[in-house]
């Protein structure tokens, strides 16, 4: 899981094949109004890989897929021409492309309005539709033959789709040319990186959203997945697919709780200015499904992964499940909210990597470079508090300076330059905090961001041994052959917030990693919440030559089987993919 404990967490599955072969990326739920997708992507998660390795992403933006919307900020598939840095969509793109790095080859899984045709047929199925079809860029790009590789596919695959009017087909957005209607949107997409960047073959498979049949859909491409995958050289066996079973799970409910209370249709006491903490567990069965629980004030801040203190009524809990809305649970305060204070500065109260901090107006919190940060309001108003953190904005379509209540990653390469003040504290950099509440007197407090910096790393071998260096990115760190577990890593901030990677594999508390006798590797450690580096240091083996220290290599292009080799306007607003 990559950016766990944060809003928008990245669960990825990895599966070594039973024979070597090829990695290939599969990827779906990049956009949240896509349920067959991500579902598709979750069985391929569950197959048996008889050859190759897979690395699946089911639920690439989870977000998205609590709302049921393509987008929340920004549209996560339009992130991927350059390193942008604004939003947690941003994050989740560096963390794909990270993952792609490792793989020969991307399928894209997606759910698309209508009926791709080469030809207009009706206003449901021509050119300007997307459903039904295996999207490529280019026919031919240098050596990759995308068009060969997917018409050798595509025979196998409308070998089991009866429905004539269902059958996938080709589409070339010709990304590459100057004239193509969709160059300007596609060169920003996924595929296009993958293929021009990577010199990888990757397509997107579409299914249609006007076919109403849910396990249908998730059947078929998860078919046409499997197919592709063996033309690129992986062969699975994925799991039985019961077409009512799909739809039974998929509206399938969960078990929520809040400060240890069922939610079972109930109206639910809260106390005033108490902190709600939730758990909710989806069935043993349940498929991957990620919940949300949104009170009515807050619609998008998930309080799965945040706790809230309850310093303003509310009227309503929503649950929702992989973005279906499942049940309301109506809110009652046990009396009134909290008196106000006596006399003096305002008290605003705010969430610190999960704990509670308080502050005095004119006050300051300190904080490191990617730590978590909510705001919650100020303790004992009656107001409904507007607070604005300069320089960040939570919701860019609608900026209305209520920064109170989100998700905030304090990552200043990320804010806004002009409100960058300087700081008492050495290195750090400063942002004001502005009570802009209306009829309420004005007040602030500053946050103080320090970069990260690593200390020290503590590794533990096979014996229970210690070695504990001090990091230096660019170092070195000699290591005899065996099995290692980080066991800690000391910096200026939480532990958790910092990601080791040995060689390209992120590292999770306990995970092993072997130091081979004849080969070295690199070693790296990421901001958990922006995947941003670091530092990287060199594990050399004490047999080993130092110059045989290299990072993993990459991946060859995918040969796709029965083939001898690879050679190589905006889109409309009824698009998918």
């Amino acid at each position: 899981m990559f950016f766990e404990g944060t809003q928008y967490p990245l669960p990825v599955v990895f599966i070594q094949g039973e024979v070597p072969g090829p990695t290939v990326m599969v990827q779906g739920g990049i956009q949240g109004d896509e349920p067959t997708g991500f579902l598709a992507a979750q069985y391929i998660a569950e197959s048996r890989v008889l050859k190759g390795n897979l690395i699946v992403v089911p639920r690439a933006n989870v977000p998205s897929i609590h709302v049921h919307q393509r987008e929340v900020n920004v549209d996560m598939n339009r992130r991927f021409d350059r390193d942008y840095n604004q939003f947690y969509e941003d994050r989740l793109a560096r963390a794909v492309r990270f993952l792609l790095s490792q793989s020969s080859a991307l399928i894209h899984l997606h759910e698309g309005s209508g009926f791709y045709d080469p030809v207009y047929v009706s206003p449901l199925r021509n050119p300007s539709r997307w459903g039904q079809s295996v999207i490529i860029d280019a026919n031919v790009y240098e050596r990759l033959n995308l068009a060969q590789l997917v018409n050798s596919a595509l025979a196998e695959i409308n070998s089991t789709v009866t429905e004539p009017d269902y059958q996938f087909k080709l589409f070339n957005t010709r990304t590459f040319e100057p004239d193509s209607r969709y160059a300007k949107e596609m060169r920003k997409s996924l595929t296009y990186y993958a293929l021009s960047n990577l010199n990888i073959p990757a397509m997107a498979v579409e299914v249609s959203k006007n076919i109403g049949a849910l396990g249908w859909k998730v059947k078929h491409q998860v078919y046409a997945t499997s197919v592709l995958l063996k033309h690129c050289g992986v062969e699975i066996i994925p799991p039985h697919i019961d077409e009512e079973e799909v739809q039974r799970i998929y509206e399938r409910s969960c078990s929520v709780k809040v400060n240890g209370k069922q939610l079972d249709g109930q109206t639910l006491a809260v106390q005033p200015g108490g902190t709600l903490k939730v758990d909710a567990a989806p069935k043993s069965d349940a498929h991957g499904q990620v919940v949300a629980v949104f009170a009515s004030d807050r619609q998008g801040q998930n309080l799965v992964d945040a706790p809230r203190m309850a310093l303003e009524p509310f009227r309503e809990l929503e649950t929702r499940v992989d973005g279906r809305k499942v049940s309301t649970t109506v809110v009652h305060f046990a009396g009134a909210m909290p008196p106000p204070l006596p006399p003096g500065p305002p008290v605003f109260v705010c969430w610190l990597n999960g704990k509670s901090v308080q502050v005095k107006h004119g006050g300051s919190v300190r904080a490191v470079a990617g730590d978590q940060f909510v705001m919650e309001g100020v303790l004992g108003s009656k107001w409904r508090e507007v607070l604005n953190l300069k320089g960040f904005t939570a919701k860019p379509h609608s900026n209305d300076g209520q920064d109170m209540g989100w998700e905030i990653i304090l990552d200043p390469d990320s804010f806004l330059d002009k409100y960058r003040l300087s700081s008492p504290v050495r290195g750090a950099v400063r942002y004001q905090v502005m009570r802009e509440t209306k009829g309420a007197r004005p007040a602030y407090f500053y946050i103080d961001i320090e970069p990260r910096k690593v200390q020290f790393l503590k590794l533990v071998d096979a014996k229970g041994q210690a070695t504990t260096v001090h990091w230096s990115s660019g170092g070195e760190i000699s290591l005899a052959p065996g099995e290692y577990t980080v066991a800690e890593t000391t910096s200026n901030g939480p532990a958790n917030r910092i990601l080791p990677l040995a060689g390209n594999r992120p590292l999770r508390p306990g995970d092993k990693f072997h130091m081979d006798a004849n080969r070295s590797m690199l070693f790296s450690l990421k901001q958990a919440t922006t995947f941003a580096g670091l530092g990287v240091m060199t594990l050399v083996s004490k047999h080993a030559p130092k110059a045989q220290a290299q990072a993993a290599p990459k991946p060859a292009p995918v040969q796709p089987a029965r083939a001898k080799h690879l050679s190589g306007t905006p889109v409309p607003s009824n698009q998918a993919y």
